[in-house]
């Protein structure tokens, strides 16, 4: 069988697009694997030369950042050093060191005992490099990394399906300029039709082309046939009738025609089934009266008695309302237009049904202005009621009480039943002009014109109300707010101020709270401390006091702690107002990360300049800082700003919220065995005690200064202070004495042996350039503090 040209075009271009495409992902995609793995086989094996020159050194610590910090990077999988016993002595996991390779990735473990480069499934790539001792050249350690190269690969299939691409447009564009170039005896085919074309546009409508059995037989066919078509709707032009008819009948609107005097003189199929009508000899000769409701029907007479009422309708869409053949009255939109002819005027009416779309409107006004759940009003909708209320109107927010536990202990049917069933009891209570909403969750909201006797009587028809849902009887329990509203425009500000002030309540049922002016203006102060928060931590709007700390013995600068600082619209906040804000909305995260990244940043500036530096100590809450993402930024910012770890040093809060001490103990040696000093802060006020002395690797301790004061009051307390530092001397343990501010306080903690002394006697908190000042003369200082 004989090929035509258009199918030899079409498989010439599949076969073209197949081979390139099949080429491509056969040989170039294995040149590209190869040249990924070369690329990674290099960058692995300089890090092993890295790593060596670290084991070498016998800095293990700067192996284990190195694993640590790759879990930063997305398209890393895993990392592990392995020793030649196959233990892993660092991984991006901290929790997997000193664990067996075989325990990990048993995968990976069979992978570094056989002799294959690289091992690719699913995008993921496995090699491995040696890391081979100094001088020998013998490995002493295995570099395995395990690393994502899917989108190498997905811009290399990007590349392929491109290239195929042009590759087939440049053989359809090469096949079809061949098959024009030699097929040009089709052309005089082409020029026939455009004759005929022509022929027929200038008036001969019997003008044809010849239907022969070739490549054009379709085209010539679809042609005549649509000459004909076109000869056919000339003629049905001229018969004006019949056109409109056609016309009216397709159209999904119901059209009426009438003339001046509103008489109907045609209208279409629509119209029948939207008015319920059988035919159109019913309509026709009647008044268009027919189709409007009667209360309607005198201002419509006056309409087209009044020709200049009726101008004003014209060619403009109006929604109003018709009636069926039924006396049903449905929302319909119309228009009316007006033409005329040598003999009278014509209206046309267009009406489309808008009962849909009338319902549709109902639904959404629904949804917009009602609870779903309960079927009561929201706060748009209680809102939009009060548009048309009497005011002033007593307004009542009510908060059901434990629906969390309900929802807890039965489940979620059982507690919106409760809600439902306590929606259906607030409808039954009697006050004047009652509008009834629900807030949030578990809160709702009364407002209504009765007084305040008649509103007590109600409520007290709801406490301790038996609800039975699925046959089980819950009593409702609840605190109120109780105000009055004014106006409107102070709705929001008052249920604002109710729920504040339901906060209150504090454990309390059944209570009835009034609005606490005190009490809204702290949250709102919490509120807005919060939000400025937020925006001082984006843009650097926290700055930093330095206390020093000074040696027992000769009075010398030995560090300073940094103190986080804040000033808002030229206000001094304290950090024991804002501090208990970032813990309670979720900052201290933030805080802590600010305070490393600057401190560690301003350690870096003071070196650049040639500035004497002291340890800086900053305060990080337990709670967070042994997460390991807290212990890897802290290395990532001492590595991002290349500054010494014995210049960094770290005083510790809350630690009785430490939960795993085996973890906090591992985290704190390694961060100490980095060079970073770890001290418990506050020591001697319950949150570190004893017991946190003796489960962690404790070094330094600092003592609370309310502890320094109370314990020089007694002989006890100074024996417990005696204690204390001989106990830390006996393990080792560094002491400072926090918040010394006499001279009495003075000579009893240097006679005590402590190490360090901090406190207002000496130094109180610095802004920068003062303390650069103090630490530029220590000599100077220490002779101002021994000064008479």
């Amino acid at each position: 069988m004989k090929i035509k040209p258009w199918a030899f075009i079409l498989i010439g271009s599949a076969i073209s697009f197949a081979l390139i495409v099949l080429f491509f992902l056969t040989v170039v995609e294995k040149v590209a694997i190869k040249n990924i793995v070369e690329k990674e086989q290099a960058l692995l094996e300089h890090q092993a030369e890295l790593i060596a020159s670290n084991l070498s050194h016998g800095d293990i610590e700067q192996v284990k950042n190195w694993a640590t910090l790759t879990a930063e990077f997305d398209d890393y999988k895993s990392a592990y050093v392995v020793s030649n016993d196959r233990t892993i002595v660092a991984s991006n996991t901290i929790a997997e060191e000193n664990k067996p390779l075989l325990e990990i990735d048993s995968i990976a473990f069979n992978f570094l005992n056989t002799d294959p480069n690289y091992l690719l499934a699913n995008n993921l790539l496995l090699i491995s490099a040696p890391v081979l001792e100094k001088g020998n050249k013998k490995s002493s350690h295995f570099l395995i990394i395990q690393k994502y190269i899917y989108p190498e690969l997905h811009n290399f299939s990007l590349q392929v399906q491109y290239t195929a691409l042009i590759s087939t447009i440049i053989f359809l564009v090469f096949s079809i300029t061949y098959f024009v170039m030699m097929r040009t005896g089709y052309i005089q085919r082409i020029k026939l039709f455009c004759s005929a074309i022509t022929r027929f546009n200038d008036g001969n409508t019997e003008a044809r082309v010849k239907e022969e059995k070739d490549i054009f037989y379709t085209l010539a066919c679809t042609l005549n046939d649509s000459f004909a078509f076109n000869e056919h709707l000339n003629e049905l032009l001229h018969e004006k009738d019949n056109l409109a008819n056609l016309i009216s009948d397709l159209t999904p609107d119901a059209v009426i025609e009438t003339n001046e005097q509103g008489t109907i003189t045609n209208i279409n199929q629509s119209c029948l089934a939207l008015f319920g009508y059988d035919s159109k000899d019913e309509l026709k000769g009647r008044n268009i009266a027919i189709f409007i409701p009667i209360k309607y029907q005198k201002s419509h007479h006056e309409a087209f008695v009044k020709s200049q009422k009726l101008e004003s309708v014209l060619k403009k869409i109006r929604n109003v309302e018709a009636m069926r053949r039924d006396g049903s009255v449905f929302p319909v939109e119309i228009i009316i237009s007006r033409y005329e002819t040598a003999k009278e005027k014509h209206f046309l009416a267009f009406i489309r049904d808008r009962s849909k779309a009338y319902a549709d409107k109902k639904a959404i006004e629904q949804l917009a202005y009602h609870d779903q759940l309960t079927g009561l009003l929201n706060p748009n909708g209680i809102k939009q009621q009060l548009k048309n209320a009497h005011f002033p109107m007593q307004m009542t927010v009510i908060e059901l009480l434990y629906l969390r536990d309900i929802n807890d202990i039965h489940g979620h049917h059982i507690g919106d039943g409760y809600l439902q069933s306590f929606s259906a009891a607030c409808k039954e209570i009697e006050l004047e002009n009652a509008l009834i909403a629900r807030l949030g969750t578990s809160k709702f909201l009364i407002c209504h014109n009765s007084g305040g006797k008649e509103e007590i009587k109600q409520m007290r028809s709801l406490i301790n109300k038996e609800l039975i849902i699925e046959n089980m009887v819950l009593k409702t329990k609840f605190n109120r707010c109780v105000s009055t509203l004014a106006s409107l425009e102070h709705f929001d500000s008052i249920v604002e101020q109710c729920e504040l002030s339901l906060r209150s309540a504090d454990g309390e049922v059944n209570k009835v709270v009034n609005i606490n002016p005190e009490f809204h203006k702290n949250m709102k102060r919490e509120t807005t401390l919060k939000r400025e928060l937020i925006s001082a931590l984006e843009n650097d709007g926290l700055y930093f006091q330095y206390q020093p700390k000074f040696d027992a013995n000769s009075l010398k600068v030995k560090s300073a702690e940094a103190l986080i600082r804040w000033t808002l619209n030229s206000e001094f906040i304290s950090p024991g107002e804002f501090i208990p804000i970032a813990e309670k909305k979720g900052l201290m995260p933030i805080v802590d990360r600010y305070v490393i990244h600057h401190i560690c940043k301003q350690i870096r500036e003071w070196i650049n300049l040639g500035k004497p530096i002291v340890p800086i100590s900053i305060n990080l809450s337990a709670r967070h800082l042994f997460e390991p993402t807290t212990i890897a930024y802290i290395f990532e910012k001492v590595g991002e700003f290349d500054i010494p770890h014995n210049y960094l040093e770290i005083e510790v809060t809350e630690y009785g919220l430490i939960k795993d001490y085996k973890k906090t103990a591992i985290n704190m040696m390694r961060l100490e065995q980095a060079g970073i000093e770890v001290a418990i802060d506050d020591y001697g006020t319950g949150n570190a005690n004893l017991e946190t002395v003796l489960s962690l690797p404790i070094k330094h301790l600092k003592i609370d200064q309310s502890f320094i004061k109370l314990g020089m009051k007694t002989e006890k307390g100074k024996v417990v202070l005696e204690n204390i530092f001989s106990l830390a001397k006996s393990l080792k343990v560094k002491t400072t004495a926090e918040g010394v501010e006499n001279q009495e306080q003075l000579d009893y903690v240097k006679e005590a042996k402590c190490d360090d002394i901090q406190g207002y006697l000496l130094s109180k908190p610095l802004l920068i350039k003062d303390f650069e000042e103090l630490i530029k003369d220590p000599a100077k200082s220490t002779a101002t503090i021994l000064a008479p």
